[in-house]
């Protein structure tokens, strides 16, 4: 029996071994990152009260993570949860007052729970590095597609506008798809995906030339800003912070001297020179004057006007600026284009709390996780440059003075990635302190 079986074990051991399959987890978690910009694929429309894939990709993600968790005993944090409830509490109230946009609600909700989802399932640092690849490797890919799309003249790749040359990919919206193309560049810069230097750098720059495509002026703004604050954190969590003092007097001083020289030199001769080269730089920088800014100031002032003639202080109700404008037969009909002014105008002075607070909580996991070695050995290998994450937020806060920002889906499966870093990478966070010991004890 023994020497008819013995050459079958060597077959056996000498077989190669099975590949390791991924798990359900990390399928879902790739699945959920690689919908976030599935709003309008191949330029088909959004779906009863502006969903698409995302949302669907959301719900198989979310049950994902609450069995994970509950196979696991595992305690399921909720980041962000009070100024989420607060901005469902104010939207509620104005809702209510006005009946109308207690749809928006709901939304509120969803984009939560992108948050919540990787949060939790970064608990495990094999599937936070799974979804910062993911993150870096998918929006390479959909940022060389577009640009092949753009190249071949494919639309369905490109998602060129019907009425310009700006690519919106599959957002739908140009500016939505430079914010989306801007946060994949930082993740790839802070987790420094991939790990070779040289293929980081072809990776960074197939991004810039996407979001160049797009031509957002806020998108190309929010970057600059974005850039200088990564280089000051750095100088910051280096120990550097005369340097940084000085780099940022300098930068504050080049800027204002920029701002003052454009208020008094007459730019729009070499704006227009610059246009007539190329439709890419028409609808970009060819559009800081002419109707672009002129119908941004429109809504601009229709929404401060908006303001002052409130009855109340509840706001118009979530959502609900362009039907407002609508029924007051305004020049320019849109949604207010900025998110602190539309936090105000649609949920009242509790929204401009709410957004406060939402804003002083990513702004304290972001400089709770930057500090010189707060996070652990493993987490800081996966993220070796978290300070860039506070940078991306900036992205967000620039950005948000041009176009709502703050209810980007992609944004909030960011936002949980701080998290994620905040709960479980930090050295003294209470969670991890309490799973450490849970394993000790085991």
């Amino acid at each position: 029996m023994t020497a008819t079986r013995a050459p079958e074990a060597a077959a056996e051991t000498d077989a190669p071994p099975l590949k390791r399959r991924w798990p359900l987890t990390a399928l879902a978690l790739v699945f959920g990152i690689a919908s976030l910009p599935m709003l309008m694929p191949a330029g088909i429309g959004p779906g009863p009260g502006n969903t698409g894939l995302p949302d669907v990709a959301l719900v198989a993600v979310t049950f994902v993570t609450l069995l994970w968790a509950a196979t696991r005993r595992q305690a399921v944090h909720w980041p962000f949860l009070v100024p989420t409830l607060l901005t469902i509490i104010a939207g509620g109230i104005a809702a209510i007052v006005n009946d109308a946009g207690a749809l928006t609600l709901v939304k509120d909700l969803f984009v939560l729970l992108w948050a919540v989802s990787i949060a939790n399932l970064g608990r495990d640092p094999g599937l936070l590095r799974v979804a910062l690849r993911a993150w870096v490797y998918i929006g390479t890919f959909y940022a060389a597609a577009m640009i092949a799309g753009f190249v071949l003249g494919i639309e369905d790749l490109s998602g060129k506008q019907l009425d310009g040359d700006r690519a919106q990919f599959t957002f739908g919206d140009a500016n939505y798809a430079s914010n989306w193309f801007i946060c994949v560049l930082f993740v790839a810069r802070a987790a420094r995906v991939p790990s070779r230097t040289g293929a980081r750098w072809a990776v960074c720059g197939v991004l810039l030339a996407a979001e160049i495509l797009t031509g957002s002026n806020g998108g190309a703004l929010a970057l600059g800003v974005a850039v200088v604050l990564g280089y000051l954190f750095r100088l910051f969590r280096e120990g550097k912070a005369h340097h940084a003092i000085a780099a940022g007097t300098l930068a504050a001083l080049v800027g204002g001297a920029g701002v003052a020289a454009l208020t008094v030199v007459n730019v729009q001769p070499v704006l227009d020179q610059a246009s007539a080269m190329s439709p890419i730089l028409r609808d970009s920088i060819g559009r800081t004057t002419g109707e672009s800014t002129e119908s941004r100031s429109s809504v601009l002032n229709s929404t401060i006007k908006m303001l002052k003639e409130q009855e109340h202080p509840w706001g118009i109700g979530p959502g609900q600026t362009e039907t407002a404008m609508r029924a007051g037969q305004e020049s320019y009909v849109r949604e207010a284009h900025n998110d602190y002014i539309a936090a105000v105008l649609e949920r009242g002075f509790l929204g401009g709390i709410a957004l406060i607070v939402l804003l002083f909580t990513l702004l304290l996991k972001c400089v709770r996780i930057a500090r010189r070695d707060a996070l652990t050995p493993e987490y800081a290998a996966l993220v070796p440059r978290p300070e860039l994450f506070g940078a991306l937020v900036a992205v967000f806060l620039v950005s948000g003075l041009f176009y709502e920002t703050l209810h980007y889906r992609h944004g909030w499966a960011l936002f949980g990635l701080i998290a994620a870093l905040d709960l479980f990478g930090r050295r003294e966070s209470p969670a991890q302190t309490r799973e450490t010991r849970e394993g000790e004890a085991a």
